[in-house]
């Protein structure tokens, strides 16, 4: 074998480990989904010094004392329980990172199964495109682009959570208002 035969052969085995290593890395996704394992049966939104606590007894769902729209309050367990990212925005959370997202003053979202604390989501601004939101999630040190808005959400008055009664349904079917909170099935 000749020389130029052998550095064509040690090249053509070079760049095949490099398209090789690219493939693998390529693979992996940076969408991840974060997962509650447990179901939730308390919920408190902490938004502006404002907060909502939402708390299942039974099958039921209440809010400060008073009886909460179930398919609502599902609905935020939903986005609670499972979030799904489209990749990672910063690498570190430092003052500066959390402040160009909004992190530095996020709605805050915590979660509890009996009195096991299951995790908090802070909720930062909303990306430019106003269809995905900055998160953090406790005990990462990254800031996550979520599918789907989070801040809308998780953005609400105790009100719009509570059971209205039929008549309230009937003249809510009515108004041309949008709920900040949003069911779809």
């Amino acid at each position: 074998m000749t020389k130029r035969r052998m550095i064509l052969i040690c090249i053509a085995g070079a760049l095949a480990m490099i398209f090789a290593a690219q493939i693998l890395l390529g693979l992996r996704s940076p969408q991840k989904n974060f997962k509650v394992k447990e179901t939730a049966d308390f919920i408190s939104i902490e938004n502006s010094g404002e907060i909502i606590s939402l708390e299942k007894n039974g099958d039921e769902w209440f809010c400060a004392e008073k009886k909460a729209d179930a398919k609502k309050a599902e609905y935020l367990l939903e986005k609670f329980s499972e979030v799904q990212t489209l990749g990672v925005a910063a690498r570190s959370a430092d003052e500066a990172a959390l402040e160009r997202y909004g992190l530095d003053a996020p709605i805050v979202v915590r979660a509890k199964s009996g009195e096991k604390d299951l995790r908090a989501i802070f909720i930062g601004k909303e990306s430019t495109s106003g269809s995905q939101a900055y998160v953090q999630i406790e005990g990462k040190k990254e800031i996550f682009l979520t599918q789907g808005n989070l801040r809308r959400d998780f953005t609400f008055s105790a009100s719009d959570i509570l059971e209205k009664n039929p008549a309230e349904n009937s003249e809510n079917e009515n108004s041309t208002e949008n709920s900040a909170i949003e069911i779809t099935e």
